[in-house]
């Protein structure tokens, strides 16, 4: 993404500008105007704990960091949207939470559907099978990112990280039974999109029909 940033030096960037007493309000009026120092200062503040909170959730160091650069050249594209009473480390956390629920919604997915392209099928798959399977995980992973984000992440939370009402009420800040309807609606919606690539469904496609 061409964003005419170098996140990667961003930090030693910032000990030359050193406005280590700007505050958050100051930081969010410096990024509405698009002061590239004050950008700087956002990476040395918060680039290192963010990188560390990726990756107690995704594994991988790597990973991490390519999901904090994301959110960085995220924030400085939308940086015109900012109020100056923005708290930006909650907001910087918030998306980076919510990146790295998306990577690992994308990589449950992808494990999830791999077992139809390797397993369970009496003889090698033939070309359609595999053409079905890959099409089918590629609905499911567009299907649940197209849900509202509150419902996405009460269905994430509970099929792909197996935590159970209870649990996703207390991280949302939720009641069990607003928990129970987010994840009614998901499903309701996930099976509305996928109906096309069920056996049993009414919009399902007959590859073989005339």
């Amino acid at each position: 993404m061409q964003s005419g940033l170098r996140l990667s030096s961003a930090p030693a960037e910032a000990e030359r500008v050193k406005p280590a007493d700007m505050s958050g309000q100051s930081l969010a009026e410096g990024l509405r105007s698009g002061d590239v120092g004050a950008f700087a200062v956002l990476l040395d503040r918060f680039w290192r704990p963010l990188v560390t909170y990726a990756e107690d959730k995704l594994g991988s160091r790597d990973a991490a960091e390519d999901t904090v650069q994301e959110v960085y050249v995220r924030v400085w594209l939308k940086r015109e949207g900012l109020r100056s009473d923005t708290s930006l480390r909650g907001y910087l956390y918030r998306l980076v939470h919510n990146a790295a629920l998306d990577e690992l919604r994308r990589r449950q997915v992808r494990l999830r559907y791999a077992p139809m392209l390797e397993a369970g099928l009496p003889s090698p798959p033939t070309p359609d099978q595999v053409t079905e399977a890959e099409e089918l995980a590629d609905a499911a992973e567009q299907a649940i990112a197209a849900l509202p984000e509150r419902r996405r992440e009460v269905f994430v939370l509970g099929h792909l990280h197996d935590l159970s009402y209870q649990e996703i009420a207390e991280a949302l800040g939720l009641t069990p039974r607003t928990v129970a309807n987010h994840m009614s609606l998901a499903l309701r919606d996930l099976r509305t999109a996928l109906r096309p690539f069920l056996p049993s469904g009414s919009g399902a496609r007959g590859r073989g029909s005339s």
